[in-house]
């Protein structure tokens, strides 16, 4: 949601969410209309959900069982979005960083180097993927990032200038260890090294409250104007994505809507056609915590012999976080970026909260459509390639792109149960499937079973064991396969 002051009148007004292009002020009843360069990049790629963090200067927490007090902060930009680095400093008089990237956390601190110090990659022969053995653990590159520092805040164990710098780095995961390797300033880098970081270890009462963080998350960057009539000034509100021409209500003057705000119009006209089963905007009580639904996109598999399309939905909460529901032909799918990275098991097998995973299949995944707002700048047409591991209804997901490699796990949820979160009793009133249906080739197998049987009486009143093993294995052969396809 995303809130600005009227240009007419100067009453607050929202727009619903990032993706709505109009909106009237409830005040003087202007419309108010985001200029068309703003629609040209919403019909492109999607706004970037700004300073959601809610850490700040002055929060505090535990890391390793030591109290640290955040003292300041670096913002890092690329193409496609931002991240914050937290300058903290120990109880005992040592420091680090508090990494905080979309909604993900990691405790660094500086590196000494060894004598022995292994031969470190240079980072042009890095690439997401890349294995790195150090200090006998093997990390895997999970971002590989030339991006700018832009501005700074508090303190920090250096100045940032005006015009920012280069920054060129690393990262590398490995379970729930995190590295970091930073070539902005030599060929060799300076090493950092931690852990995930979990916002439980915050003292809650230090971080910023509820209301500000979702106040300065919705900040719109552009322009807003008024439609007003151009013959008397006053102003005038029609029918989204209706009118073409309308009469002010003041003076009856016939007023054309052409130019940039038939392109505005348009947009809205767009926007307002796509249908969805959940809308921008939507709220949603989950495990507990209030979500507000900020961004979907619609993405599909291009493979021409078998191409699919979903829905994923993209969910925040100040307190929780960012959480993912993706609507398929298959159903619903609850999912979570994962703070701790699976461990290969085997070739085809990741290991995961102790159970092993197996590898289903790989396809790419293309998005064809982008609304509202995310943690990056989402773009019409970007490809992330997928790998997928499976234990019953469960499932890991790889993704990888040209610079970044991440994992997600994902549980099964019931159609009910997405409209018991939503308040959507259309939802929450559709009747899941039994689990305990008639199974066809179980009974299929149970009549073949019982003819083998019929058929072979003679033969078992000998005693031959042939006849009841052949019918145990028409029982079971066809379930386990059943059950081994549904899986997948």
């Amino acid at each position: 949601m995303q809130r600005i002051l009227c240009p007419q009148c100067g009453a607050p007004v929202e727009f619903k969410s990032a993706a709505s292009v109009m909106a009237v002020c409830g005040a003087c009843r202007s419309t108010l209309l985001k200029d068309a360069d703003s629609v040209r990049r919403i019909g492109e790629m999607a706004e970037v959900l700004e300073d959601y963090s809610p850490i700040q200067v002055t929060s505090t927490g535990k890391y390793e069982g030591k109290r640290f007090d955040v003292v300041g902060r670096l913002q890092l930009r690329y193409d496609a979005g931002f991240w914050n680095e937290w300058y903290v400093w120990f109880e005992d008089g040592t420091d680090g960083w508090l990494s905080d990237a979309s909604g993900q956390y990691a405790v660094t601190r500086t590196r000494p180097p060894k004598d022995t110090e292994p031969a470190l990659p240079a980072f042009d022969d890095l690439a997401p993927g890349s294995p790195l053995n150090l200090d006998g653990k093997v990390y895997t590159a999970s971002d590989i990032r030339r991006c700018r520092a832009v501005s700074g805040q508090g303190e920090l164990p250096f100045a940032v200038g005006e015009d920012g710098w280069e920054a060129v780095v690393a990262d590398f995961r490995a379970g729930d260890a995190f590295l970091t390797l930073d070539y902005s300033d030599t060929p060799l880098p300076q090493v950092y090294q931690g852990k995930a970081y979990s916002l439980d270890d915050m003292q809650r009462a230090s971080l910023r409250a509820e209301h500000l963080v979702e106040e300065s998350a919705g900040n719109y960057v552009g322009k807003i104007k008024a439609l007003a009539c151009p013959n008397c000034g006053a102003p005038i509100s029609f029918a989204a994505a209706v009118a073409t021409q309308v009469i002010c209500p003041n003076c009856r003057a016939q007023v054309d809507c052409s130019g940039d705000t038939a392109e505005v119009l348009a947009k809205q006209k767009k926007v307002a056609s796509v249908r969805t089963t959940l809308a921008l905007g939507a709220k949603a009580t989950i495990d507990g915590a209030a979500y507000t639904l900020i961004g979907l996109m619609q993405c599909e598999d291009p493979d021409p012999e078998e191409t699919s399309r979903w829905i994923e939905y993209l969910l925040y909460s100040p307190k929780q976080g960012f959480l993912w529901l993706v609507e398929s032909d298959e159903g619903w799918d609850k999912v979570r970026v994962c703070d701790r990275w699976p461990e290969a098991a085997s070739d085809a097998s990741y290991a995961f909260n102790g159970k092993r995973y197996k590898k289903l299949y790989d396809y790419d995944s293309k998005v064809r459509m982008a609304l509202g707002a995310f943690n990056w700048r989402v773009k019409v047409g970007d490809v992330t390639h997928i790998t997928d591991y499976g234990l019953g209804q469960a499932k890991l997901t790889r993704e990888t792109t040209d610079a970044e490699l991440g994992w997600s796990a994902s549980e099964r949820v019931g159609t009910a149960q997405v409209g018991r979160w939503f308040n959507l009793p259309e939802l929450a009133a559709v009747k899941e499937e039994s689990s305990e249906k008639p199974n066809s080739l179980a009974s299929i197998a149970i009549f073949a079973s019982v003819a083998m049987l019929f058929f072979n009486a003679d033969e078992l009143e000998d005693g031959h064991l042939l006849a009841p093993i052949i019918g145990g294995l028409c029982l079971w052969l066809p379930i386990w396969i059943q059950n081994m396809f549904r899986d997948k």
